[in-house]
């Protein structure tokens, strides 16, 4: 949660003119609903976020931050379902290979948990990269924030698919 606390910190530096946003997932879910390939269903993260600044007349970099971040926690919520998901199916296939993991075999919920940890550590890491990139620029917390938008889109997906396929 760095990249979260280095945006607020970003975030408490913006003009106090800014708006409050009126964020809705419409635009994304509509993309994720006319998505007919995983290649069309990658395209989808951003809408939202796009469309949310769009509606903000002058929007400022905070406005722009903010947008990415509501969709964000959107593409958040779906992953932290889909993890719900696997880790149930990890959890049967875990007994279905209840003789292997008695010989030594990995459990897949010990592996999910490990590469969901793996992940959160990178994107992290990956996002505030990201932002020190453009340390001393305006566009700081918004490279950010598009950043973690789209890593968590991207787990998000991956973890749908995966818990689709049984």
């Amino acid at each position: 949660m760095r990249v979260m606390l280095f945006l607020l910190l970003c975030s408490l530096s913006a003009p106090a003119a800014a708006q409050t946003i009126a964020f809705s997932p419409q635009p994304t879910e509509e993309c994720l609903a006319a998505a007919s390939t995983p290649e069309a269903r990658r395209a989808c993260p951003g809408k939202a976020a796009a469309a949310c600044v769009k509606a903000i007349r002058g929007a400022a970099e905070v406005e722009r931050a903010s947008c990415a971040n509501a969709e964000t926690e959107w593409w958040r919520a779906r992953m932290d379902a889909a993890y719900a998901r696997m880790m149930r199916q990890a959890e049967l296939s875990d007994v279905e290979f209840a003789k292997e993991l008695a010989s030594g075999a990995p459990r897949m919920t010990d592996d999910l948990a490990l590469m969901q940890a793996a992940w959160q550590d990178w994107s992290e890491k990956r996002c505030f990269f990201e932002a020190m990139r453009r340390r001393g620029k305006p566009d700081r917390s918004v490279a950010a924030s598009l950043c973690t938008l789209q890593v968590t889109a991207e787990q998000s997906l991956l973890l749908e698919a995966a818990s689709a396929r049984r």
